[in-house]
C-alpha cells in the first residue's frame, strides 16, 4: 500500500473529527444562548430544565459557568472552531494537523473530566447539553487518535512540531487560534455584561392620587415599603393578593424569582404586596442543611436584616440579588457591601453581633420547617406553596384588578 493510499485511508477519521467540532460548536452556541436567556428572560425556561438534578439552568446559572469572566460556553465554542480548522487543514494537507488534533481532542477530554466532577461534586446538578459536549470530546479525541494513527501518535505530533517551522502552517494555525481566544474573551465579556437590572423600589410615597390632593391629575401608582410583624413587604397599600417569599441570596434560581417578582410588583402596584422571608440553605444557621453548600448563605441574610434596621432592606435585597456574582468574586466582606449603600457602619456592626439577628433568621428558617418547604425560591399564596415562581392561576388574579 503506497503513502497516498494510506492516506486516504484515514481521511474518514479526519472527516469525523471535523463534523464532531461543528456539532460541537452547534451545543456550544446553544449553551451560551441558555446562558444568557437564563440571566435576561425571567420567564425562561430551557428544554433540558428536566429536574433539580438535570438541569441546564442550574449549571448556567452556577457560579462555575465563567472562567476568566467569559462564560466556559464561549470559551468552548472558541476550543471547536480550532478544531474545526485543524480537520480542515489536516484534510487539505494530508498530514499537517493530526498531530495538533490529538492534543486538542486531549485537553478537551480532560476538561471534560473535570466540568463532570464540578456538577456532579459541587453543583449537583447536571446539564444535557454540557454532557454531550462530552459524547463530542471523548469521540474527537478518540478519531484524533485514528487517524494520527497512520503515522503514529507520537511521530504526527513531531511532524506538526516541525511544521511549524514552516511559513503557511507556522504562522496561520498559531494566528488563527490567538485570533480566535481574543474573539472569544470580547465576546464573552459582552455576554456577561448582558444582565437585566431590575430598578429598586422607590422609597415610600403615597398612592394613587385622591380628590382634591396637589399635583398632576392620573399620577400612577408607587410601589410601598413597610413591615409587618416583623417582616419586610414591598407591594400594595391594600393588596388583592399577598406572597410569603422565602429565598435564599446564594440561590441563583432565586435571582430569577426576584426579577419576575420585580417586574410584577412593576404591573401590579395596587394589587400584589411580598414579603420577604430568610431561607438560607446554609449550615451556619439551618440545621436541614447536611452539608456544606451556600456557605455565606446566612450571612447575607444577615446583611439584608440590617440594612433593613436603617430602613435599607429592600435596597440591599436588590444589591444582593444584582451583584451576587461580583459578590463572590471579589470576596466582598459584610463591610463592603454595607459600604456600598452607605450604611451606618457603628450601626451596623452592632446589628450584625446582635443575637436578635440571628433569632430573626431562624425564625423564618422554622416558618419555612412548619410550611414543609423542601427549597428555594418558595412562593406561599393563601397557604398554598409554589416553587419556582408564581402560578398562572395568581398571575390572573392580579390582573382582574387592572
Amino acid at each position: 500500500m503506497d503513502a497516498r493510499t494510506d492516506q486516504r485511508r484515514f481521511r474518514p477519521a479526519i472527516l469525523a473529527c471535523v463534523l464532531l467540532a461543528l456539532v460541537g460548536l452547534g451545543i456550544a452556541i446553544e449553551l451560551t444562548q441558555v446562558y444568557i436567556l437564563s440571566r435576561t428572560d425571567p420567564g425562561y425556561q430551557s428544554f433540558c430544565a428536566v429536574s433539580e438534578g438535570m438541569n441546564c439552568e442550574t449549571v448556567a446559572l452556577s457560579s462555575w459557568s465563567t472562567v476568566f469572566g467569559v462564560p466556559v460556553s464561549v470559551w468552548a465554542e472558541a476550543g471547536y472552531a480550532f478544531a474545526a480548522i485543524v480537520g480542515l487543514v489536516a484534510l487539505v494537507s494530508g498530514g499537517p494537523g493530526t498531530g495538533v488534533m490529538v492534543a486538542c481532542g486531549a485537553a478537551y477530554s480532560i476538561v471534560s473530566l473535570w466540568l463532570i466532577f464540578v456538577m456532579a461534586a459541587l453543583i449537583r446538578s447536571f446539564c444535557i447539553l454540557c454532557l454531550a459536549l462530552d459524547v463530542v470530546n471523548f469521540g474527537y479525541l478518540a478519531m484524533s487518535l485514528l487517524a494520527a494513527s497512520q503515522r503514529g501518535v507520537m511521530a504526527s505530533i513531531r511532524d506538526d512540531l516541525a511544521a511549524l517551522r514552516r511559513p503557511v502552517f507556522g504562522v496561520a494555525m498559531p494566528l488563527s487560534g490567538v485570533a480566535i481566544l481574543l474573539l472569544a474573551f470580547w465576546y464573552g465579556k459582552g455576554v456577561v455584561s448582558r444582565q437585566v437590572e431590575v430598578p429598586p423600589p422607590s422609597r415610600p410615597t403615597a398612592t394613587t392620587q385622591g380628590p382634591g390632593e396637589c399635583g398632576p391629575a392620573g399620577t400612577p401608582a408607587t410601589i410601598q415599603m413597610g413591615e409587618s410583624d416583623g417582616h419586610p413587604w414591598v407591594g400594595a397599600e391594600h393588596p388583592a393578593v399577598e406572597v410569603q417569599e422565602f429565598t435564599d441570596y446564594q440561590c441563583p434560581h432565586c435571582r430569577r424569582a426576584h426579577m419576575i417578582v420585580r417586574r410584577l410588583l412593576s404591573e401590579y402596584p395596587t394589587r400584589l404586596r411580598v414579603y420577604h422571608r430568610h431561607l438560607p440553605l446554609d449550615q451556619a444557621c439551618n440545621d436541614t442543611v447536611l452539608r456544606p453548600f451556600h456557605d455565606r448563605a446566612c450571612e447575607l441574610s444577615r446583611i439584608a436584616y440590617c440594612a433593613g434596621k436603617q430602613a435599607r432592606f429592600w435596597e440591599m435585597n436588590d444589591f444582593l440579588f444584582q451583584h451576587a456574582d461580583e459578590i463572590r468574586r471579589e470576596k466582598l466582606t459584610a463591610e463592603d457591601i454595607a459600604a456600598r449603600l452607605e450604611l451606618s457602619m457603628d450601626q451596623f456592626h452592632c446589628c450584625m453581633d446582635d443575637p436578635a439577628t440571628k433569632a430573626a433568621i431562624a425564625s423564618d428558617i422554622e416558618a419555612a420547617k412548619a410550611l414543609g418547604l423542601r427549597g428555594t425560591p418558595a412562593f406561599v399564596v393563601d397557604g398554598q406553596v409554589y416553587y419556582g415562581q408564581l402560578p398562572d392561576s395568581v398571575i390572573e388574579r392580579l390582573k382582574g384588578g387592572r
